[in-house]
């Protein structure tokens, strides 16, 4: 039976992850259980994020959808065994790790995507020409596959542009703005980007200006990623420097949150914010 219990996020990852490899597999949910041996209400509460999976079986169902050995294979495991009552960690590296397949799944898996960044243009909103120039520095990795990332980050973007988008609600420092990143014609793309993108029905983009600065010290880039029922849940994604930390503890969400909408509040208007992009998009 299911559980009684509201998932956790590590539950709905899983589950998420074992969907979307039942459905490249080309299997239907009654294909699969028939073929693997077990009921249909067992995966599918498996597959909604209802119930815990045995970090065994869970390696049986794995090698069922001939999942290899990779980043996400270990991040599975690694949740199915991981206290519940804790935050867990992922390292960032020089290519798709677990933290950056992690990210992924719950963004496609949103509701409501709220994102802060005081440095650099949010992921889900930057052009190919930006992600590479900010990937080409950094501590050398021998790892590192820059078009792989590349590719990654702008494959994510495809939750914003599917029917039934998150909505995501980003605030930017005015820094980030002025950053010459690759070049005069690099950031005028990327800016004219950025407008597009704020013109968005679901897509709502507000700048912290100047005159606010005294807000950066609140926090560094995070996301705040509301996820679709069944069951409400929120995490908050934290960047510190080479790791990444998932939040669950309902605790510091509240935190989390009280802080983003205190820099929501300091920030410009949507029209404000497009009409600053398209001066300074136009002054290149």
């Amino acid at each position: 039976m299911p559980s009684r219990n509201i998932p956790s996020v590590r539950l709905r990852r899983i589950g998420s992850a074992l969907r979307k490899a039942r459905e490249d597999s080309g299997l239907t949910i009654d294909t699969a259980c028939r073929r693997y041996g077990r009921s249909k209400s067992w995966l599918s509460t498996l597959e909604n994020g209802l119930h815990p999976i045995d970090p065994q079986e869970l390696a049986d169902l794995l090698n069922f959808y001939e999942i290899p050995e990779g980043p996400l294979r270990e991040s599975l495991l690694h949740l199915a065994t991981h206290d519940p009552s804790r935050n867990w960690e992922r390292i960032r590296q020089g290519r798709i790790s677990a933290a950056a397949l992690d990210l992924a799944s719950l963004e496609e898996d949103a509701e409501l995507i709220r994102n802060f960044e005081p440095s650099v243009v949010p992921g889900l909103l930057q052009t190919p020409d930006y992600s590479r120039a900010l990937m080409a520095v950094g501590p050398a990795r021998p790892l590192r596959n820059t078009g792989a990332l590349v590719a990654f980050r702008m494959a994510r973007q495809k939750v914003l542009a599917r029917p039934d988008p998150p909505r995501y609600l980003t605030v930017i420092s005015e820094s980030v703005l002025h950053h010459p990143v690759g070049g005069p014609d690099l950031m005028r793309a990327q800016l004219r980007r950025l407008y597009e993108a704020g013109q968005a029905d679901h897509v709502a983009l507000h700048v912290l200006p100047k005159s606010t600065s005294a807000y950066l010290w609140l926090a560094g880039p995070f996301h705040l990623l509301s996820l679709r029922p069944p069951g409400r849940l929120t995490v908050s994604v934290v960047e510190q420097f080479t790791k990444s930390l998932f939040v669950e503890d309902e605790k510091e969400i509240a935190l989390h949150e009280e802080i983003f909408s205190l820099l929501l509040h300091a920030s410009m208007d949507q029209d404000a914010s497009r009409k600053l992009i398209e001066r300074l998009a136009s002054g290149l």
